[in-house]
């Protein structure tokens, strides 16, 4: 698991197609010269059934299937598991595994599993003080050699050269804004049911793609307090665009047991020692965060851990509009 910083640097705005709880990258200049420069997936009202029954085709299952796939060799990343393994997990063959993902995703999964370990390397290089023979262990490399050799290999720099130049290419690129409030607590275990996407995308429009995968089935969960959820993994100046990965969904609690739809899961996520932000307005989100890298932790004598940011929007209204604010826990590193 790793941590999101998505406010650091402009990155390149990968327009995606949006499939139910997926995104391929698309080169839309196959499409403008028939249907125009503004073509926009969004998704029907009161699908009900007949959407359930057309989220079961053939095309869909496989996704799932791959999805499935991505998520268990992401969250196991640091024990390199092996591709028969996933196949075991998932009852098909090597080479069914093989192919379908190269199909979904455009890489092996051999080689994504090899990136995800090194991305997520990288980010505890950047973001947390550990040392590089125990970022290569947390990654599951056996070796401080093979970790620099395999690190090289694929940024083209040894660690120590990467996390120097990662923090002074990062230092002033972006304006710093404090947060309306900022405590440290422990936070409490909590439940979410979410569904995964993949491709970067601004800031500003992570509510509207909250709207998208998970507003419909906000319904299927009545008897239970519910909050609109989604949950960073990756950090675009490290992750190549088209496979950062958002996790869009609810904060449950309650009796409310069963995902609410197929592309869901329930994710049981652990207390942690955590800084939590309120931030009043979506474009406030990246200054906040540049303020609690650049300015609290290094006065607070604190760290991140490298987990993922959870972001809790919530939404209120005045007599003359409707008010919306954000809560960003970013997780602390414990020093034992």
């Amino acid at each position: 698991m790793v941590l999101f910083l998505y406010y650091l640097l402009p990155v390149l705005h990968t327009r995606v197609l949006i499939l139910p709880g997926f995104a391929i990258p698309v080169i839309f200049s196959i499409f403008t010269s028939c249907v125009g420069n503004n073509l926009q997936i969004k998704p029907q009202k009161n699908q009900g059934e007949s959407f359930m029954a057309a989220y079961e085709t053939p095309l869909s299952t496989s996704l799932n299937t791959m999805r499935a796939a991505e998520i268990w060799l992401h969250e196991r990343s640091g024990d390199s598991p092996s591709i028969s393994e996933l196949a075991n997990y998932l009852g098909y063959s090597e080479a069914q595994i093989r192919r379908n993902f190269n199909r979904f995703f455009g890489i092996s999964p051999g080689r994504y599993r090899d990136s995800v370990r090194l991305e997520r390397a990288a980010l505890l290089l950047c973001r947390t003080p550990m040392q590089v023979l125990d970022v290569a262990i947390s990654c599951g490399y056996r070796s401080h050699a093979i970790f620099t050799r395999a690190f090289h290999g694929y940024f083209g720099v040894s660690p120590s050269d990467y996390r120097r130049r990662f923090h002074d290419r990062l230092y002033d690129t972006v304006s710093r804004r404090a947060p309306e409030a900022l405590t440290v607590e422990i936070r409490p275990e909590a439940r979410c049911f979410l569904t995964r996407h993949y491709g970067n995308v601004p800031i500003s429009e992570h509510p509207s793609l909250w709207h998208y995968y998970a507003q419909r089935w906000r319904h299927s969960l009545r008897g239970c307090e519910v909050l609109r959820t989604w949950i960073y993994h990756d950090d675009p100046n490290i992750t190549p665009a088209s496979r950062v990965r958002i996790d869009f969904g609810f904060k449950v609690e309650g009796n409310c047991m069963t995902p609410p739809a197929m592309a869901f899961r329930q994710v049981c996520i652990p207390a942690r020692r955590q800084v939590k932000m309120r931030v009043a307005r979506r474009e406030n989100i990246a200054g906040a965060f540049a303020y609690l890298l650049y300015e609290w932790l290094p006065t607070h004598d604190e760290w991140l851990s490298g987990e993922p940011v959870i972001v809790t929007w919530r939404e209120s209204s005045s007599s003359y509009s409707r008010l919306e604010s954000f809560e960003l826990e970013v997780p602390l590193l414990t020093v034992h």
